[in-house]
């Protein structure tokens, strides 16, 4: 596959960004292939899925682009204190890579993948515009978005908690998956599908079985998967392939 590291201009950060961005080294004339959003955690960024996991080993069967952004810490929300990062990532962000990338622009050619801060971002971006995408996964997500709001009181992020979601309390608001669950239709439902894992000890790992029940109550079409490990790398690594294979060999 061929790699680039990819810096542009976003209008709607008002700053220069980053991204890196596997394709398939031999793409054919007129081909427009499927493209793979893929998403870091906190602290992380673009390089992360590059230097910390075998993606471009997975994926060199398929013909199918890989882009991974760089959010910072912002939890893919449009900041109530700062930048618009859920904007830039469902909007922006695809735009530029259709326009300037062999991507189709097709709902079905279109999947979404994150670990922990990530898996909430993909789950929020395919949720809120289910019209866009055929598959979302997250890998020890966090889920729950009111209780890590709730935990940064006492673990040193209050602060940035509130310049991302403001003093309110997210629950039953678009920043709220199962809010965002409970708002789909059927059609919807029918059309997406998501693939939730998380090791059974992580410490997000009840916060994912709780999702997975709420999915359930929903009737919202889903795999859920899970096994023995914790929140890192080793974990990640091994279950991307298994999002790989259900994303483009099932």
């Amino acid at each position: 596959m061929a790699s680039f590291s990819c810096h542009f201009n976003s209008s709607v950060l008002e700053l220069k960004t980053q991204l890196e961005i596997l394709i398939p080294d031999d793409i054919k004339e007129g081909e427009k292939i499927k493209v793979l959003y893929l998403l870091h955690g906190y602290f992380g960024n673009q390089t992360d899925w590059i230097r910390l996991s075998s993606i471009e080993l997975y994926m060199r069967p398929y013909r199918v682009a890989v882009v991974m952004p760089s959010v910072h810490n912002s939890y893919y929300t449009d900041m109530k204190y700062g930048a618009k990062y859920f904007t830039y990532i469902a909007e922006e962000l695809p735009r530029f890579i259709e326009n300037t990338f062999p991507v189709s622009n097709k709902r079905e050619d279109h999947y979404i993948c994150g670990l922990s801060m990530g898996g909430y971002g993909a789950l929020k971006v395919a949720l809120t515009y289910p019209n866009k995408f055929k598959m979302a996964a997250s890998l020890s997500g966090a889920l729950n978005i009111e209780r890590v709001q709730q935990s940064s009181i006492n673990d040193g992020r209050k602060d940035k908690m509130i310049g991302i979601f403001g003093h309110e309390s997210v629950k039953d608001t678009p920043h709220d998956l199962k809010y965002l669950v409970s708002q789909m239709n059927k059609a919807d439902k029918d059309s997406l599908d998501f693939f939730i894992g998380c090791g059974k000890e992580d410490f997000l790992y009840q916060d994912n079985l709780d999702f997975v029940a709420f999915l359930n109550e929903q009737n919202v079409k889903h795999i859920y998967v899970e096994s023995k490990g914790t929140h890192d790398w080793y974990f990640w690594d091994s279950y991307i392939q298994k999002v790989i294979k259900y994303m483009f060999v099932t």
